[in-house]
């Protein structure tokens, strides 16, 4: 798109009506911006904002507890293609370090001047990172603070231990009961903490780093016997044989002709 001709295509992304409202105005009143879609959350909104082709899209941040919707807006659009700026716009100044690190192209507080938010849209379509001057002491702070260690997510464990024995994506999903885009955006994510290539350096640096522990032997299975006595298999540690139900004992062998 030619951004000296076309106008800069704005999605907006909360849940307050009146975010969205706010946001609308402001951008609808420049020559050159035009809001095409709106929605209260990624989920309700993806298909109606990628169907309107937005350059940049402004996502609301909510609560801590609530988490981040910036790394599933983000998965979403790149998996489709869309190259789409995204800028987070919450209340608290703290959130800049998680939101960028998350993949947003900008930061602006709810409340900054109308032209801040104007200002910030073009630049973030031009590939800049506009954040709000009031997040700069946050910033500063992460650049001077001491290097810490990637965390990996419960989540993103459990994926990559199945990565370790071998597993395929579609075998991943389906032990996780997940579906195979769910599986690729955790290693999306791996990747990206441990600066990793592909698979096997993603396992090598998570178990050096002590975030993945050795592959384990699966545990022993237990089979409930049937009802009426009957003898079952029970597999156990790679051995297959019979055993009684209720004794675990292998059965007596047969008695002989002339036997009592």
């Amino acid at each position: 798109m030619n951004l000296a001709h076309s106008p800069i295509r704005v999605a907006v992304i909360a849940s307050h009506p009146v975010t969205v409202a706010g946001l609308s105005a402001v951008v609808d009143s420049q020559p050159d911006m035009a809001v095409v879609a709106t929605a209260p959350s990624v989920a309700d909104g993806l298909t109606d904002i990628m169907r309107s082709e937005p350059d940049a899209v402004i996502v609301e941040l909510g609560t801590v507890n609530e988490g981040s919707p910036v790394p599933d807006l983000i998965d979403a659009l790149r998996h489709r293609g869309s190259k789409a700026a995204v800028i987070a716009f919450a209340e608290d100044p703290e959130h800049v370090v998680t939101a960028l690190k998350a993949g947003a192209r900008g930061f602006l507080l709810k409340d900054c001047p109308t032209d801040e938010i104007v200002t910030g849209l073009h630049q973030a379509v031009r590939g800049a990172v506009p954040v709000s001057p009031r997040t700069l002491p946050h910033l500063v702070s992460e650049v001077m603070a001491p290097t810490t260690p990637p965390v990996l997510s419960r989540r993103e464990r459990e994926v990559l231990a199945l990565v370790a024995r071998g597993q395929s994506n579609p075998r991943i999903a389906q032990s996780l009961h997940v579906s195979e885009a769910t599986v690729k955006t955790h290693m999306r994510r791996v990747f990206h903490k441990l600066q990793a290539n592909d698979r096997a350096s993603a396992v090598a640096l998570a178990m050096s780093k002590g975030m993945l522990a050795p592959k384990e032997e699966p545990n022993t299975t237990s089979v409930q016997p049937p009802s009426g006595g009957d003898t079952v298999r029970v597999l156990r540690r790679g051995r297959d044989r019979d055993t009684e139900p209720e004794t675990g004992r292998p059965p007596p062998a047969p008695a002989r002709l002339g036997e009592r």
